[in-house]
């Protein structure tokens, strides 16, 4: 496999992982809203849910969207 398809590769999997996250929350969500807790519980909940969703998906984000930088080999003179 050459480099290129070796990245898409890697970019399809990495977007597929995100959608599969984003299902995983969802239901999550979905969840907590059922729950017989008191408001104030489930706001910080709810939050908490936020931000381990923002801490598994923004990595994996910026990794998609970073182009791959490489340095040409020198030629030697």
């Amino acid at each position: 496999m050459n480099r290129e398809a070796q990245r898409k590769t890697l970019k399809s999997e990495r977007e597929k992982l995100i959608r599969n996250l984003k299902k995983l929350y969802r239901g999550t969500f979905d969840e907590i809203g059922t729950l017989d807790l008191p408001e104030a519980t489930l706001a910080k909940l709810t939050q908490l849910v936020i931000i381990s969703q923002e801490g598994a998906i923004n990595p994996l984000k910026q990794e998609i969207e970073n182009p791959i930088i490489t340095i040409p080999p020198r030629k030697d003179a």
